[in-house]
């Protein structure tokens, strides 16, 4: 199996997301309470019910998206309300123009990760890109409304399987990652918005290894594995390995979950020759 140098790219600056995460973990810098001269406010319309384990919402908006530097990041130092159907929520900005706003879930029992993005509003216009905005002198409050489904978080059910990996890691590997996705990710985007779960703790001393997905039933069109060398920058990840319909092993297997089921034996096969430059 070959990825094209398309999927490379997406899959390269979709994963420099990866670090925004551990902002709100490791990050002491308040940028929501500085003096600054702009505001956003957000209307969040909430719909369903949050997961039990939720331990808050958090905002970040970014100036480039995707951002090349984890501080560039505003992110609101206090989670929105989960409790009630509409929130009110604002954040002091810079003035300057901004590619993307997200709304971050985090639970109480597990580490925060990609898959954990509980809305980041589209501009369809701009073929499939996050929604800008511009904070100016002459607009220095900006509102925007978004919509946020409990049920992208709400994980019901659980797919598993075994990879197999075709040799020994490389030696200069540093991260390999497994992930579902709602559809196919053909475009840069879609491997945000389709992005069912992720799990960055493959072990390279396990080969094979079995892997655990929590995710939300309904349609599952693609699981993947992507590699990382040592030293490399996060937006060089590169895809080696795919689930494959046992029917037709030319094309990425499907699944369709109802709440509470457990699949197992979607087993993935790793060409480490993957990992060499088209």
């Amino acid at each position: 199996m070959m990825f094209t140098k398309r999927q490379w790219k997406a899959v390269g600056w979709i994963f420099l997301l990866v670090g925004i995460w551990a902002l709100l973990l490791s990050c002491n810098v308040d940028h929501g309470l500085a003096p600054l001269p702009g505001q956003l406010n957000l209307k969040v319309y909430f719909r369903n019910e949050p997961p039990p384990n939720t331990q808050g919402i958090y905002l970040m908006v970014s100036p480039e998206f995707p951002p090349h530097a984890i501080n560039e990041v505003h992110h609101s130092p206090n989670s929105l309300p989960i409790d009630q159907d509409t929130v009110y929520h604002h954040i002091y900005l810079p003035y300057g123009h901004y590619d993307a706003l997200a709304l971050w879930w985090y639970s109480k029992e597990t580490e925060s990760n990609l898959a954990d993005v509980l809305s980041i509003p589209i501009d369809y216009t701009e073929g499939l890109r996050p929604l800008g905005f511009d904070i100016t002198p002459e607009n220095p409050v900006v509102d925007i409304e978004v919509d946020a489904n409990w049920n992208k978080v709400n994980r019901d059910a659980q797919i598993e399987g075994t990879i197999y990996f075709d040799g020994p890691f490389p030696d200069d590997t540093q991260i390999v990652a497994v992930a579902a996705f709602k559809m196919e990710p053909l475009e840069p985007i879609d491997y945000l918005v389709q992005l069912k779960s992720i799990d960055f703790s493959i072990d390279r001393d396990e080969n094979p290894y079995h892997y655990k997905l929590p995710v939300r039933s309904g349609s599952i069109n693609y699981i993947g594995v992507y590699w990382l060398k040592e030293r490399a920058g996060i937006g060089d990840f590169k895809p080696v390995g795919e689930y494959k319909d046992p029917e037709n092993p030319e094309s990425p297997g499907t699944l369709r979950l109802r709440a509470d089921d457990v699949v197992t034996g979607l087993d993935i096969y790793v060409d480490w020759s993957n990992v060499e430059q088209l």
